[in-house]
């Protein structure tokens, strides 16, 4: 039976072959997304799988309370909590710190960017992360890196024994090289430093101090056999210890909570200065779309596989008057929905495999996952569920039929009586099409609006060269020689990006600290970048004043710390770093980070050991030989490297367009408003076939062409503007979701809500005309005999 089921099912999908394609390729669209979803989802739960002493692992969470009694879950601790744990609890067996530490990695003539923590010895036996090769970073000035970061910088020559450096915490020798982990972990990075002693009495106010609780991670691993109830019993009484007579400034206080690494992801809850373990919220968002857009899909199946109800009314008669019980001809169409599925199955890992490149795919959805026999089946059996969910309510339908009303129906059956269903499916679908689209472009205005707009400082015509190991004067110099160059400045990092964040105290020891954004400079900064002075000097003009203690900070400092007017700051004095610092200048507050936040305080400070970037203005018409000049100068000294300058406003274009991002949901909007049209197509399509007789006599009346295609549209386009009547409000509301959590935002109105109502009308009107102006054409004879 289930044989003949399945070829009869696969005879009428053949036979019927553009309904078919249309209904497997809104299978395939839906069922693509799903099964990334999928594939993510069950990666989640693979996060660091590989540590064999997962089970007794545990990181310490951070709740703190505000003054105004809110709970703030943050995913660090502490820096002293980790020792205070090895030697006050003998149930301890290990703990260990992980550090994020931050700016640009150079090495063998290269500066890169990369992902670095700093880690105790201990981090090493905690953990099981495996070594390629040498061994692990446990003594002080050393380092392991990951092997592409190794061939980054050294290419296929052996990078055991070499060194790198990264700011001013001197060189470090490379002992080992990471292998590929065997599944994903909650800490990614591209190089691992020994948490030397050394680099901890540099900064007190991280190390030992019981206040900075968001620096860093703590990892305990306790002894086999211990109840992790008996670390959760200690921990209350341990911050009371720890935080008595402290004195903050925005808080009242801090508990510790545990955190299983078994349960670590996905995570459950929302921390601050979390690592890279997938959100539970994110990944039900990502299953919700999947599981929306399979919906679509499947609305448009209902859709098209009433449309030609009529053809096959006639075959469950004949079906029932031969003896076929209903659950046998619901049998049989539950049979081809399945076949659909199947096949879009086929269609949809083609699919599959075109997207697999996509960056914003590798990086957040696929990435290390392996798509191993169990994620094979999972998806094989999803896809028949959804097969059958899709074909249950057409089966119920059909299979309803009366064998003697419609073998002896002359006119035509129509299914449901009415057909407020189907019209409410079609208008859901372009609602959700339409308010995607309006997401998307928000999105994306307000990514060209970072990349473009006006920073407060110079970015045309400056060109931005990493140093490397080059020394910035003598690249300085010779290149301020040149025609067309008007100032040469030398920075640690460019603009636009997060930046270094450090401590500011107005005195030594007071508790109201601020953080507040540092940027290394050299001569000519301020002039190169045309940074304004409000108030004081430019101690970076000249070669001569680059006293290390003379800064410039910028207005927002200013207010932050307290020290009254611009002109008031000048010769103040305020704790940085662990240093004094002396104010020499104040400059007019600009956007030197990301448009998400708010301006923050800047402290510009000479620190010849952090230059990294040489910044050249450039006189109008002279840009092409200007470039080319400084690419030989840079050949003439650096022969072997490449000449990797860039010009700000390239820089700020790259940094905040994410066009690896928008293509991808790009492509999940078109898939969204190709269902919505395919259902649409299907709706018009079962209208046509039912009013073919009226169609035929209203031509031999003497209807026109355009007043018939009229007739049978301009109900669709009622749906059309139903639909955007909907989704235009909710449109907004999503847009300003997004743009809630930028600073600075572009607005939405008439050229995004009107730019993408026209897309729907054009899109929804061509879907339309196709099917009404072909029934228009039709013979009237041919279908006035149309039974």
């Amino acid at each position: 039976m289930l044989k003949n089921y399945l070829k009869i099912a696969v005879r009428n999908l053949w036979k019927h072959k553009l309904f078919s394609l249309i209904n497997v390729f809104g299978l395939a669209s839906g069922l693509t997304v799903c099964l990334l979803a999928i594939a993510h989802i069950r990666g989640a739960f693979t996060y660091d799988s590989f540590h064999s002493n997962r089970d007794r692992t545990y990181r310490i969470l951070t709740d703190v309370v505000s003054q105004t009694n809110d709970m703030h879950p943050y995913a660090t601790s502490p820096m002293p909590l980790a020792e205070v744990l090895k030697r006050d609890y003998p149930f301890v067996e290990a703990a260990t710190r992980v550090v994020r530490t931050y700016g640009d990695v150079s090495g063998n003539g290269r500066v890169l960017s990369l992902i670095t923590f700093a880690v105790d010895p201990g981090f090493f036996r905690l953990f099981s992360y495996p070594l390629a090769q040498g061994r692990p970073a446990t003594e002080p000035g050393t380092a392991v890196v990951t092997r592409q970061t190794a061939e980054r910088f050294f290419g296929t020559a052996d990078p055991i024994g070499k060194t790198l450096q990264q700011g001013d915490t001197g060189p470090m020798l490379i002992t080992g090289v990471l292998a590929e982990n065997p599944a994903p972990s909650h800490l990614r990075f591209d190089m691992l430093v020994s948490l030397a002693p050394s680099a901890q009495t540099k900064l007190p106010g991280v190390f030992y101090d019981w206040r900075e609780y968001h620096n860093g991670y703590t990892y305990v691993l306790l002894k086999p056999g211990t109840r992790p109830e008996q670390l959760d019993n200690v921990l209350p009484s341990l911050a009371r210890r720890v935080t008595q007579g402290l004195a903050f400034a925005h808080e009242k206080g801090y508990s510790f909570r545990t955190q299983a690494l078994t349960r670590l992801s996905p995570s459950r809850q929302d921390l601050m200065f979390t690592t890279y373990e997938p959100q539970i919220g994110g990944l039900l968002a990502e299953l919700g779309i999947g599981l929306i857009t399979l919906l679509m899909a499947g609305f448009n199946y209902i859709n098209l596989t009433l449309a030609r109800s009529l053809g096959r009314a006639r075959e469950v008669g004949i079906r029932k008057v031969a003896g076929a019980l209903r659950w046998q001809v619901q049998a049989q169409f539950m049979a081809e929905s399945v076949v659909l599925a199947l096949l879009a199955l086929g269609l949809a890992v083609g699919m599959l495999e075109l997207v697999r490149p996509m960056a914003f795919v590798q990086q957040w959805m696929l990435g290390s996952m392996a798509w191993d026999a169990p994620l094979w089946a999972m998806c094989l059996g999803f896809s028949i569920v959804a097969g059958l969910l899709a074909g249950l309510i057409p089966a119920r339908v059909l299979s309803g039929f009366e064998p003697a009303q419609v073998l002896r129906s002359q006119t035509g059956l129509r299914v449901l009586r009415g057909l407020s269903l189907r019209k409410s499916l079609i208008v859901t679908q372009f609602t959700i099409s339409l308010v995607a689209m309006i997401t998307l472009m928000t999105l994306m205005r307000q990514m060209n609006y970072m990349a473009t707009a006006d920073y407060g400082f110079r970015r045309t015509n400056v060109l931005t060269i990493p140093l490397a190991d080059l020394p910035a004067d003598r690249l300085a110099q010779k290149v301020e020689q040149l025609a067309g160059v008007e100032s040469v400045g030398v920075t640690s990092d460019l603009f636009g990006a997060h930046g270094d964040t450090r401590m500011a105290r107005r005195q030594r020891n007071a508790p109201d600290s601020t953080p507040a954004f540092t940027f290394a400079v050299g001569r000519q900064f301020l002039q190169t970048l045309q940074l304004k002075l409000v108030a004081g000097t430019d101690p970076f003009s000249s070669v001569a004043d680059t006293s290390s203690h003379r800064v410039v900070i910028n207005e927002e400092a200013v207010r932050k710390l307290r020290l009254g007017s611009p002109a008031e700051a000048v010769g103040q004095t305020f704790w940085f770093d662990g240093a004094e610092l002396q104010v020499a200048g104040v400059v007019k507050d600009f956007r030197f980070t990301s448009f998400a936040w708010a301006i923050m305080p800047l402290v510009l400070r000479h620190q010849p050991g952090g230059l990294r970037y040489l910044n050249v203005a450039v006189a109008d018409g002279a840009t092409d030989n200007v470039r080319a000049e400084v690419a030989q100068i840079w050949k003439a000294l650096k022969p072997y490297d490449p000449f990797a300058g860039i010009w700000y406003d390239d820089h700020l274009r790259e940094r905040h367009t994410h066009a690896d991002d928008t293509d991808f949901m790009g492509l999940l909007v078109g898939l969204a408003f190709s269902i919505a049209c395919l259902g649409l197509l299907g709706m018009v399509t079962y209208s046509t076939q039912t009013r073919t007789k009226e169609v035929g006599i209203r031509k031999v009346m003497g209807a026109e062409v355009g007043q018939i295609v009229w007739l049978l549209s301009r109900g669709f386009v009622w749906l059309l503007l139903l639909a955007a009547a909907i989704a235009l409000p909710l449109g907004f509301l999503a847009g300003h979701a997004i743009l809630f959590h930028f600073a600075y935002h572009v607005s939405i109105g008439l050229e995004t809500l009107g730019a993408c109502f026209g897309v729907l009308l054009l899109l929804g009107s061509l879907t339309i005309s196709f099917q009404t102006y072909r029934a228009a054409l039709a013979d009237p004879v041919k279908s006035i005999q149309t039974d």
